[in-house]
């Protein structure tokens, strides 16, 4: 069996990377990957396939470095994808319930036979008239593209189906049968058998219907036994041969079916990374570091949310009002990300998890330098609609949630949390929190956190709170502006900076015109 893996280097690597989800169920809705389609980034094909491949996110540095290397040859080979996919669609599955009935069959068996072997030469033809030349760096797509290309596969191919043509053309699958019950019998070529004591035999030329009862030529039980006998003839010749032909046909055609599959993920990163190139914001290769340190470090990241809008918007330099973000967490793993409503905490939460799931996908990242460690585990935490179909108050699901994914966390591990505790009060809702903490710190994951407890960040800025050792908490804030005119602008920007205790008290004032 041949196979072109264009997700793994080998099987071994495949099958490590598939033991285990390395993220959450929550994380593509959390992130709001879906505006991909919605804003016709990419089709809902190439997201569905991209959307299971997530689950299995690798954290195998050569594994996504592999990636890499054949995305960059795919996006410089930019029409290989879409002759490929036309190739694929011009090939063939088996026929409909490929194993054959003698009994039931309302024609010859051969028939049958002949099905298996024309859909054989309808692939033969197709992968004869592929055009699938590309030159390739990577060693993967080259061999995919010589194996098309190539004459030993269509060699192979055409022997195996010259060899069942010939038993076709030799009349190898119907069969002369002699049988003596109380008077020998004349030779009768079977051309049909049914199962109620009746065969179409062919006497002087003629094709004749015989009961057998009726003609008394051999009895029930001995029908029975000619029935069993020749379905053992033919199990052992034309059914093995439709199966070995289906089999053949299947290996062959899902080979190629699971290269375009993986090429349609292929096929989205692309076109993720054309929407970074036809809005003009810096594109990079992310940096993989080797290990699990969870080292993050990115300059001028952009969201991919909000660029995906944009691209829809179809506004000349919308994308220059989106504010590009630093970041980095050689301060402190643990990340507390306060500021005023609508000022882009959230969405600078959502830019981050993306570009590190791009990042271990092998994608490209819209910033100017992305360097991280991939992550064993990245899980969301964001706040839920209230669900009253569940017996858990929100706070309750909250603490469920985060007891599943503390379950999950390994060193170097990415945690997103965004507003939760929202629904009791500051001070108990610091307390939690704080637990909750100084747990994650334990197992050396990196937590960002968005959050309007301001007590906590408070904490945090005077080092209070009570981490594992070597642990640390370093506070970000989303900034305002101020104008000449006095007026307060909002610049979606986040920078570490010491919380402000009353801008949340200020906002409420504001909207109640206090």
């Amino acid at each position: 069996m041949f196979c072109f893996d264009l997700l793994y280097p080998d099987e071994k690597k495949r099958q490590e990377g598939r033991r285990t989800g390395k993220v959450n169920e929550k994380l593509i809705r959390d992130l709001q990957l879906e505006e991909l389609v919605a804003n016709q980034i990419i089709s809902q094909k190439e997201y569905e396939v991209l959307c299971s491949e997530i689950p299995f996110l690798p954290s195998d540095r050569e594994v996504i470095v592999f990636r890499q290397e054949i995305l960059k040859d795919l996006a410089d080979n930019a029409s290989f994808i879409r002759s490929y996919v036309d190739f694929c669609s011009s090939l063939r599955d088996n026929v409909p319930g490929k194993r054959v009935n003698i009994w039931e069959s309302g024609e010859p068996v051969y028939k049958k036979l002949q099905e298996h072997v024309d859909i054989l030469r309808i692939n033969y033809l197709a992968v004869c008239s592929a055009n699938l030349k590309a030159v390739f760096r990577s060693k993967t797509l080259a061999g995919l593209a010589e194996f098309v290309e190539g004459e030993e596969c269509k060699t192979r191919l055409q022997e195996i189906i010259a060899l069942l043509e010939a038993f076709l053309d030799a009349g190898a699958v119907s069969f002369t049968v002699k049988y003596t019950y109380g008077q020998v019998m004349e030779s009768v070529k079977v051309q049909q058998l049914f199962p109620e004591n009746r065969y179409v035999m062919k006497e002087k030329g003629i094709l004749k219907r015989k009961t057998v009862d009726l003609e008394q030529l051999i009895s029930a039980e001995g029908n029975l036994i000619l029935r069993n006998n020749l379905n053992e003839i033919y199990a052992k010749t034309v059914v093995k041969l439709c199966d070995v032909a289906s089999r053949l046909n299947g290996v062959f055609v899902s080979a190629f079916k699971r290269a375009e599959q993986d090429l349609m993920y292929y096929q989205a990163g692309i076109k993720i990374l054309n929407l970074y190139r036809s809005l003009g914001v810096p594109v990079c290769v992310p940096g993989i570091k080797a290990g699990y340190e969870g080292h993050i470090s990115c300059f001028n990241l952009y969201p991919v949310r909000l660029l995906a809008r944009c691209s829809k918007s179809h506004v000349p330099g919308c994308s220059l009002e989106i504010q590009g973000n630093d970041y980095g967490n050689d301060k402190g793993r643990i990340s507390i990300i306060t500021g005023s409503n609508s000022g882009g905490k959230t969405t600078f939460l959502q830019a981050l998890g993306t570009a590190q799931l791009f990042a271990q996908l092998g994608f490209c990242v819209p910033a100017r330098s992305f360097q991280v460690c991939a992550a064993p585990y990245i899980g969301s935490l964001f706040a839920n609609a209230e669900d009253i179909c569940t017996i858990h108050g929100k706070l309750e699901q909250e603490l469920v949630e985060i007891r599943e994914a503390a379950e999950h966390l390994k060193a170097g591990s990415l945690i997103l949390m965004n507003e939760i505790m929202s629904t009791t009060s500051e001070e108990e809702g610091t307390n939690l929190m704080a637990e909750v903490l100084r747990a994650f710190s334990r197992t050396h994951s990196n937590v960002i956190f968005v959050t309007h407890l301001s007590r906590l960040a408070d904490l945090a800025q005077k080092g209070e709170l009570l981490l594992e050792e070597g642990e640390s908490a370093v506070n970000y804030v989303a900034v305002r502006r101020r104008e000449e005119d006095g007026s307060v602008r909002k610049t979606y920007r986040i920078e570490p900076g010491r919380p402000d205790r009353n801008i949340y008290e200020e906002e409420f004032s504001k909207r109640l015109g206090l």
